[in-house]
Formats: structure tokens, sequence, C-alpha cells
């Protein structure tokens, strides 16, 4: 019996660990297929989250002068869902490099800060924490970031194979533009302020289509 306390412990904190930061909010999910799902959804707005988010839907209902309420849970896989809005903020889940060797934090729930969906900054929580920064650039798969804390982009060598497409924005970082080039001692705010100015650039370019 002594064995199996510590044991049960572990359970209980593991599955606390898991469970850290998952709440319960109104709001409404849109799904890729064109689908909008309101009711209480369970997720965590400032950071990770499992495959499948689930939602908690209420129903009511008037049948022969008697009122019902039709309660339906289900778990919907966030490879399908486009994004959920909660407050009036909209919330994509991404995932976010941080290191090279494939290591990425999982299906982060961010908000867009500044640019486009396809070349943009994102934040999650309150932009504060490591790794809670991060960047979208063209010709990058359109649900991985780039953590600005992870050197992928410390240095601006690194970036204009990504925009190569706006000629000007290229002439501009070859020419070492101070605006849009930085070095590799660069601070967080500095490379920050830098993908900000790249980022307005490129959305402004008039880019050939594929």
């Amino acid at each position: 019996m002594k064995l199996k306390v510590p044991f049960l412990t572990f359970i209980i904190c593991c599955f606390s660990l898991i469970a850290f930061g998952q709440k319960k909010y109104n709001g409404t999910l849109f799904t890729k297929l064109g689908q909008e799902i309101k009711g209480e959804i369970k997720l965590n707005l400032d950071g990770s989250n499992d495959e499948l988010i689930e939602v908690i839907t209420v129903e009511k209902t008037k049948e022969k002068g008697t009122k019902q309420t039709l309660t339906t849970s289900s778990k919907i896989n966030v490879s399908i869902i486009d994004h959920i809005d909660v407050n009036g903020k909209s919330y994509y889940f991404r995932d976010i490099k941080t290191d090279y060797d494939d290591k990425f934090i999982r299906n982060v729930s961010v908000q867009l800060i500044y640019g486009t969906i396809t070349c943009g900054i994102f934040q999650s929580g309150d932009g504060t924490a490591m790794h809670s920064i991060s960047v979208k650039f063209p010709n990058e798969l359109l649900y991985i970031l780039a953590s600005v804390d992870f050197e992928y982009y410390n240095s601006s060598s690194s970036v204009p194979l990504r925009i190569s497409k706006c000629k000007s924005l290229l002439n501009k970082m070859m020419d070492e533009d101070k605006t849009v080039t930085w070095k590799e001692d660069a601070t967080r705010e500095q490379r920050i302020q830098c993908f900000k100015n790249i980022i307005s650039d490129y959305n402004k370019c008039n880019v050939p289509e594929n």
C-alpha cells in the first residue's frame, strides 16, 4: 500500500501540469471549412494546447409548451481550426520553433499583433516570456512560427531569401539599410523593430503571385 501512494501522487501531479493554464471561455470557434461554433471553449490562451479543443454548446428548444436544453460536448482537432474569437480578440494555433533540432512549442494560442497572417508578428500571453513573440515570413509553412528568442532570425542575412520576391526590400537589405538589417548582437527589441520594418515594406510591395 505504501508503494501505491507515491505513484498515485505522481499521476495527480502530471495531470495537474497538463491541465494547467486551460480555462473555459465563451467564444466562437471558426473552422477552415467555414463553420462557426459558439459555446464554452476550453483552452490555454497564454501557451500550448492539446491537439483536441473541447467546445460545449447549449441549445434551447420549445416543444408542446415545455422548454428543453440540449448540451453537447465535442472535441475539434486544431488542424481544422482557423481561429477562435474570445472577448473580441482572435487567437490562432501555431507551432513555435525554438531550436534547430525540430524543437517546437506545439499548438500555441497566439494573436497577430503586426502585419498579416502570412507575413507578420504574433504574440502569446503578454509577450514578455521567452518565445512569446514569434515571426512568420513568406516562403515558410503557415502553421510554423520562429521565436524571436531563437537564433533562426538573429542574423539579418537569414531573411533575404524569404522576402526575395519584393525586389525593393531585397535591395534595401543588400545595401544594409539599418532600418531592415541588424547585427547578431542586436537586442530583442531592436530585432523586433527591424522585423516590423521588413514586414511593413514587404506587405506594401507589389509582390508577383506564384
